[in-house]
C-alpha cells in the first residue's frame, strides 16, 4: 500500500494543492511588478522541484511530486489539476488577494491536520517544512517598491506578515522562519 492510499482523492488534491496556493497566496501579498511576478512564480516551482531532490527520503513528498509516466498522463494531469483549482476557487468565491490568503491558511490548517494524523512524524514535519520553504522562496524571490528593481525591500511587512501567519498556521516554531 502506498502513502497516496492513505487518503481520499480530495485530501490528495488538497495536499498537493496547497504548497503552490502558498506561493499565489504570497505572491499577491504585494505588488511586485511584472518581471518581480514572474520571479516570485519560478521562485514557487523551483521550490517545488527542488524539494524532491531535498526529500529524496521522506515517502510522502516523493508520492506527491511523482512523475507522469508519459506526455498524455502529464497533460491528464496538469489539466485535472487546472480545472480542480479553478473549481475550488470559483466556490469559495475568491475575489481579491486577502480571500486569497484565507482560503490558503484555512487549506494549509487541513493540511496539517491530515499530515499529522496519517503521516509519520518524518514526513509530517517535512510536509510543513516544505510548504514553508516555498513561501520564504517566493517572499525572497523578488523586491517590494523600488523602480525596474533598484531600490525596494527584499521582503515587504505584508509579506513578513503573510509568513507569520504561515508559519503559525503549519505549527512551527517561529525561531526556524527561514526568511
Amino acid at each position: 500500500m502506498s502513502i497516496k492510499d492513505s487518503f481520499t482523492e480530495d485530501e490528495w488534491f488538497l495536499l498537493s494543492s496547497t504548497p503552490a496556493l502558498i506561493g499565489a497566496s504570497m505572491s499577491a501579498a504585494d505588488s511586485s511588478g511584472v518581471i518581480g511576478t514572474v520571479k516570485e512564480m519560478t521562485a514557487s516551482m523551483r521550490a517545488t522541484v527542488d524539494a524532491q531532490q531535498g526529500y529524496s527520503d521522506s515517502e510522502l513528498i516523493q508520492a506527491l511530486l511523482k512523475k507522469s509516466e508519459n506526455w498524455d498522463e502529464a497533460k491528464e494531469k496538469i489539466s485535472d489539476y487546472r480545472e480542480k483549482t479553478k473549481d475550488k476557487l470559483e466556490q469559495s468565491n475568491i475575489k481579491s488577494a486577502d480571500q486569497l490568503q484565507a482560503q490558503m491558511l484555512d487549506d494549509v490548517k487541513k493540511c496539517v491536520a491530515l499530515v499529522d494524523d496519517k503521516c509519520t512524524a518524518d514526513d509530517a514535519r517535512t510536509y510543513k517544512e516544505w510548504s514553508l520553504k516555498v513561501a520564504d522562496a517566493v517572499a525572497a524571490a523578488a523586491k517590494e517598491g523600488g523602480f525596474l528593481g533598484i531600490g525596494g525591500t527584499r521582503i515587504s511587512d505584508n509579506e513578513k506578515a503573510l509568513l507569520a501567519k504561515i508559519q503559525t498556521a503549519l505549527g512551527i516554531d517561529a525561531n526556524i522562519l527561514i526568511a
